[in-house]
C-alpha cells in the first residue's frame, strides 16, 4: 500500500474515507439493538492501516454524525477523545498484518472503553462517581471487548483483502 500520510488528500481518498465514515455509522446503527456490539473499532483500525493519520477524517465524521442524530450530552465529550485516541494507539502498529495482534488491541480497547468514558465524570461529579460509573458498566465493557476481538479477527483481514484488491486493480 502507498503511504498516503505525507501527501495531500486526493478526491479519491476523500471519497474512500467518506465511505469508511458511512460504514462506521451504518454498522453501528444496524447493530444498535445489541449494546456495545458494532463494527466501529474494526473500521477505524482498517482506516489506520490504509490511511494512517488520515483515519482521523472518518473518525470525526462519524462523531459528528452521531451528534447530529442523537444530540449532545456527556457522551459527546467522550466521543471527541475516545475514537481519535484509538487512532493514536493503533498508529505504531500500522504496518503489522498480524490480525491476532489487531484483535487483541480491539479487545483491550473495548474492555477499557468504560474507564475512558468515566473521565468526564471526574470533573462533573467527582472521582467516586467516575469509579461508580465505570464499575456499573463493566459487564458492557466485557461484551464490548469480546465482540471487538471477534469482529476484528474475522472482518479486518477480510476487509483489508477486499480493499487491497480494489485499490490495486
Amino acid at each position: 500500500m502507498k503511504d498516503t500520510d505525507r501527501s495531500k488528500t486526493t478526491t479519491r481518498e476523500l471519497a474512500e474515507l467518506s465511505i469508511l465514515c458511512a460504514m462506521m455509522f451504518a454498522g453501528k446503527e444496524a447493530l444498535r439493538m445489541i449494546p456495545n456490539v458494532h463494527p466501529v473499532t474494526v473500521i477505524i483500525l482498517l482506516a489506520v492501516i490504509l490511511y494512517g493519520w488520515k483515519a482521523l477524517y472518518p473518525v470525526f465524521g462519524f462523531v459528528f454524525l452521531e451528534f447530529f442524530v442523537y444530540g449532545f450530552g456527556v457522551w459527546s465529550i467522550m466521543y471527541l477523545y475516545i475514537w481519535p485516541l484509538l487512532v493514536v494507539i493503533a498508529m505504531p502498529l500500522r504496518e503489522s498484518r498480524n490480525w491476532l495482534l489487531w484483535a487483541v488491541l480491539a479487545c483491550f480497547y473495548g474492555l477499557g472503553f468504560g474507564a475512558l468514558c468515566s473521565i468526564p465524570y471526574i470533573f462533573i461529579s467527582g472521582f467516586k462517581a467516575a469509579v461508580a460509573f465505570w464499575i456499573a458498566g463493566i459487564p458492557f465493557d466485557i461484551v464490548h471487548g469480546i465482540s471487538n476481538f471477534l469482529l476484528t479477527l474475522v472482518l479486518l483481514p477480510l476487509l483489508y483483502k477486499i480493499v487491497f484488491k480494489l485499490k490495486n486493480r
